[in-house]
């Protein structure tokens, strides 16, 4: 069973939920700040937080190559997945054998939903709530920045790719004060996009930008402004989101 933003009344066909299995990093931190990491039976090898949650839960595989039979092996009520983080088929073969709730996010209020939904699931909706407001009263917070600074925010090298227009990302990087230079999603680039911008962000993921690609496009690029970002703060939704703010709020100084 398939359980989209589409057809959420399936939801209580799940029942009591005792045990998960999330597929998205993210998801599995959010889902132990929310008080319910005992329910975690299944996780990706990227799951890295909380601290030792690898050493504590069986590993299914990656994001994209999950063990669909390990997965069902393991017996879970429920599997928590995002559409854009997971390959969509063996979303649906994993679908055949078991619920699997699948999170749409590509906007900040995609974000909040899925934490409501994660809380309605887990019996932690005070919690889940709790959390959303919090995340809603820091991004509230963090004065605008005018006018945004014209941006490039790559996520890959040879070829050079960035995160475009249509992304959850593009959304963090509005409340940052930036401006996006880049249509679509997460398209190859040009020396035009490199030229349009004024910052040059290089994120920790998923390609490892380190030091020396900043020098490098320094050197290039001497009339911008070139910085490596914390990807995290940028593309992880739910509970990530807090430390996002203040991350934002230092980030700004560099602005």
């Amino acid at each position: 069973m398939l359980i989209t933003e589409n057809n959420l009344q399936e939801i209580s066909k799940i029942g009591r939920v005792n045990s998960v299995v999330s597929l998205v990093p993210s998801l599995t931190e959010t889902i132990a700040s929310l008080g319910a990491k005992n329910t975690l039976a299944g996780i990706t090898r990227f799951c890295k937080y909380p601290e030792d949650i690898r050493k504590e839960v069986a590993i299914v595989g990656g994001t994209k190559d999950f063990d669909n039979e390990k997965i069902i092996n393991l017996l879970p009520d429920v599997v928590v997945a995002v559409k854009e983080e997971n390959k969509e088929t063996r979303i649906l073969r994993l679908a055949e054998y078991l619920p699997v709730v699948l999170f749409d996010i590509v906007h900040v209020e995609d974000a909040f939903g899925m934490i409501i939904m994660l809380g309605r699931l887990l019996y932690k909706e005070k919690e889940a709530r709790r959390l959303a407001e919090k995340i809603k009263k820091v991004f509230a917070q963090l004065p605008e920045v005018l006018p945004k600074r014209k941006c490039l925010y790559l996520i890959w090298k040879k070829p050079w790719m960035a995160a475009g227009k249509e992304t959850f990302i593009n959304e963090m990087l509005n409340k940052c004060g930036f401006k996006n230079m880049v249509r679509g999603r997460y398209p190859e680039i040009t020396k035009e996009n490199f030229e349009q911008a004024e910052f040059i962000l290089l994120s920790s993921e998923p390609y490892p930008f380190r030091e020396k690609h900043r020098q490098e496009l320094q050197q290039q690029f001497p009339g911008k402004k070139v910085l490596l970002v914390d990807g995290e703060m940028f593309s992880w939704y739910g509970s990530r989101m807090l430390s996002a703010g203040e991350y934002f709020e230092k980030l700004r100084h560099c602005l």
